[in-house]
């Protein structure tokens, strides 16, 4: 039976604990909505820290980190494509 997590009023029903349990970057990448070379590249810009690494040393990740990460670069980009002020040439 999985597990139940609350994220932004949105309950889930997961096979992890997003807190211990680590994830693989195709299971992160089903958990955050993203390809898994944007997970690939939020761990190479810094943005996602990886918290091990599996028998054939890939990188492993927690859940809460991956959603994190996705709850901030949905924060950047939302900043980035906020209308900014015009300038009037007057």
């Amino acid at each position: 039976m999985g597990r139940r997590h609350r994220w932004e009023s949105v309950t889930m029903d997961l096979p992890y604990d997003l807190q211990t349990d680590l994830i693989s970057v195709s299971e992160a990448a089903t958990l955050a909505g993203v390809s898994e070379s944007a997970i690939r590249k939020w761990k190479q810009r810094g943005h996602l820290e990886v918290a091990g690494l599996d028998n054939f040393g890939r990188p492993l990740f927690t859940g809460l980190a991956v959603m994190r990460a996705e709850a901030a670069t949905r924060q950047r980009a939302r900043r980035e494509l906020s209308p900014r002020p015009s300038r009037d040439a007057s």
